[in-house]
């Protein structure tokens, strides 16, 4: 049986990962501050700079993904394999994040670094979501540490049936905005927008739409531009939301939406996911699955795992733009070339969708 692989998904993945590119550029070298003061540009700018809603655009591709990947295998097996499941996960994820904290812990070892000692033990349980703010290097593992903590619970509810998976995943959905009310009137230090608490939705939206993957693309097919052109215009404008509904007392209702990376936008991004995937293959697709995209793609987990430490607030000759990108890009090829690409191979071992 041929590997499942979506085209488009790649193409994400590099606007993904280029928002948050764009983020850090910004909070380290200010690169676009001489733009800012031109007014029309300030919506585009506000969009591209959004590297909270670059992550979001991961977790719902992860969350469709594996989800997919898993649909599959119990078409094929008539069953889930939860051992081969954690297998490949590990294999797909750990390689590349403890290859750069070796490299970390050879650099504080010879004093060129210092990370502490709460930074480490969270960076190295994938726990990093409770104190993501402690310390620069390690803190973007609190996204990672959102997905493992999930696919840890998911597998286990995904084999106990399907309408309990379905339930399930929109109870997560529903629970996230409760939540979200709560802290807004009764806040806690700790449950913020970087914990699981508050981004499991984009996920569990992600698995929901594979669950009903041949529903959304019947019930989407018949206006499949008109929706695509909808959410990518309010993806675009969602920020100015609550000050728009603020000015007719309506504000409120963002509270438990959120904005940018709240339910609403979650929504939003997973209908913009399956017009890319399986909508008309026009000037996005297109787009989407040119070479350079897709290569950018394919290099986005390593890319997000090492540019943290070339945006590194501390001064230094690599930390600096344009020289900073180019580390980035040098460490993603090696990592995903010497690193990434043997594992994903020993990965396909355990999958029961081998060609």
């Amino acid at each position: 049986m041929k590997k499942l692989k979506y085209p488009s998904i790649n193409g994400l993945r590099a606007i993904s990962i280029l928002l948050v590119l764009c983020n850090h550029l910004t909070m380290r070298d200010n690169l676009f501050a001489h733009l800012s003061s031109i007014k029309l540009l300030m919506p585009l700018l506000a969009f591209l700079l959004d590297g909270q809603l670059g992550v979001n655009v991961f977790f719902v591709i992860s969350g469709f993904l594996i989800t997919s990947l898993m649909i599959q295998e119990e078409e094929v097996e008539n069953k889930i394999s939860l051992k081969s499941f954690y297998i490949r996960r590990t294999l797909r994820i750990f390689p590349a994040y403890y290859f750069l904290l070796l490299v970390y812990f050879i650099l504080q070892v010879f004093n060129f670094i210092h990370i502490g000692a709460s930074s480490w033990l969270t960076a190295i349980t994938y726990t990093k979501y409770f104190n993501w703010h402690n310390e620069w290097l390690t803190s973007h593992a609190w996204s990672l540490s959102i997905e493992e903590h999930f696919y840890l619970l998911w597998p286990l509810v995904f084999i106990s049936g399907k309408i309990f998976r379905k339930r399930f995943a929109l109870l997560l959905i529903l629970l996230v905005p409760v939540i979200r009310v709560f802290i807004y009137f009764f806040p806690i230090s700790w449950l913020n927008e970087f914990t699981i608490f508050l981004r499991i939705d984009a996920i569990a939206i992600g698995c929901l739409f594979a669950i009903y993957k041949d529903e959304v693309i019947k019930k989407m097919s018949a206006h499949w531009l008109k929706l695509f052109l909808t959410a990518l215009l309010f993806l675009f404008f969602l920020r100015y939301g609550p000050l728009l509904a603020a000015k007719i007392n309506m504000g409120f209702i963002f509270i438990p939406l959120g904005v940018t990376h709240g339910t609403i936008a979650n929504l939003l991004i997973a209908t913009i996911m399956m017009y890319s995937v399986f909508g008309p293959k026009g000037i996005w697709f297109k787009i989407l699955n040119n070479k350079i995209v897709n290569y950018i793609g394919l290099l986005s987990y390593s890319i997000y795992l090492w540019q943290q430490f070339f945006f590194n607030p501390n001064e230094n000759l690599l930390t600096h733009f344009p020289i900073n990108i180019i580390c980035i890009f040098f460490m993603a090829v090696f990592s995903y070339h010497l690193i990434e690409l043997p594992f994903l191979k020993l990965k396909s071992k355990f999958s029961v969708t081998k060609s």
